[in-house]
């Protein structure tokens, strides 16, 4: 696997270290889902919507208000998809947007539109396809080192690019504090991981590329993403 290299655990938890403000006065406010007349995707509404495709249905989405209002487009592109929106307050002030539930709606959408080919293939590559894994415990890290002009741009629609650089610039605006990003993708390491289109694409726009990994499963637990673009 040449293009992995094996990095110590402290540096890169080092490198990640986040201190994490206190919330005090916590309150939870709920908000009416908006109109779900279209019930068109969005890029981010697909971004945001897959885990709960082929991760956990249940799950809880966790949105940073810190950056970012529920103003914003990308926002009100997600919200009609959702049945259960709260927004978290501390002291008075939105720090958190969680929303649950997905609309069945949206779900039969982001199915239909999967089975035309017309998803997000950066999406479909990050989330589609390894199922869900409980972590061991035992875990290392390495670094993505792309030696290689990626070839994504060759055979993915210019179209398709440019929506995840907009799901890129929106995931940097919300975490636009920190020094790094934490994703968690469904992938397995392995010689082929070298080929994937989201993870070449990270390697050309990111600084700096690391892979959480479990020894026992080989699933990668998370990627860790410098927020720097690399030429700028």
């Amino acid at each position: 696997m040449s293009h992995f290299e094996d990095m110590d655990k402290s540096y890169v938890k080092n490198l990640t270290r986040t201190e994490y403000s206190r919330l005090e006065n916590i309150n939870f406010q709920a908000i009416p889902p908006l109109d779900i007349a279209n019930n068109e995707l969005s890029p981010i509404a697909e971004y945001y919507i897959a885990p709960f495709i082929f991760l956990v249905p249940e799950m809880c989405l966790i949105i940073p208000l810190t950056h970012i209002n529920l103003n914003d487009d990308a926002l009100r592109q997600l919200l009609c998809h959702f049945q259960s929106i709260h927004v978290v307050t501390s002291k008075g002030n939105p720090v958190e947007l969680r929303l649950e539930n997905l609309n069945p709606k949206s779900k039969e959408k982001f199915t239909l539109l999967m089975s035309e080919n017309k998803i997000n293939p950066f999406v479909l590559d990050l989330y589609q396809f390894h199922g869900v894994h409980t972590a061991s415990g035992d875990f290392k890290y390495v670094r993505f080192n792309q030696s290689i002009n990626p070839t994504y741009e060759d055979s993915i629609h210019s179209i398709h690019i440019q929506e995840f650089d907009e799901i890129w610039s929106h995931i940097r605006q919300i975490y636009s504090e920190k020094k790094y990003v934490y994703l968690c993708p469904n992938w397995l390491f392995s010689d082929q991981l070298s080929n994937s289109i989201a993870l070449n694409y990270f390697s050309t726009a990111c600084k700096e590329v690391y892979l959480s990994i479990d020894n026992t499963t080989s699933h990668i637990n998370g990627i860790i993403l410098s927020i720097d673009y690399k030429n700028g």
